[in-house]
């Protein structure tokens, strides 16, 4: 289960996290894109995204990749608490 702290945009985890558990995986973009049906254009869009808000479209593309990196490569995304900051690393 994943602990999806408040967030302003409304968005978890982040495009920050995502990146980070794409290369933990040892995944690049192209290979990330295919595996969840979008392209490597709109990976690399929603990788940087650091706006105030996340278009609909583009948070579709964050949840699909969110869904390959933790089903396909046990990614597990990780909010802060009051020990520890966010963080990404692979389900035991």
């Amino acid at each position: 289960m994943v602990n999806r702290p408040p967030d302003p945009r409304g968005v978890w985890p982040s495009p920050r996290l995502v990146r980070a558990g794409r290369v933990l995986a040892g995944v690049d973009q192209a290979t990330l894109a295919l595996r969840a049906g979008v392209t490597r254009q709109a990976v690399s869009v929603v990788e940087t995204d650091e706006g105030e808000k996340m278009d609909p479209r583009r948070r579709k593309v964050l949840e699909a990749m969110q869904r390959v990196l933790e089903d396909e490569y046990e990614i597990e995304f990780l909010a802060a608490s009051e020990k520890s900051g966010e963080g990404v690393r692979f389900r035991k």
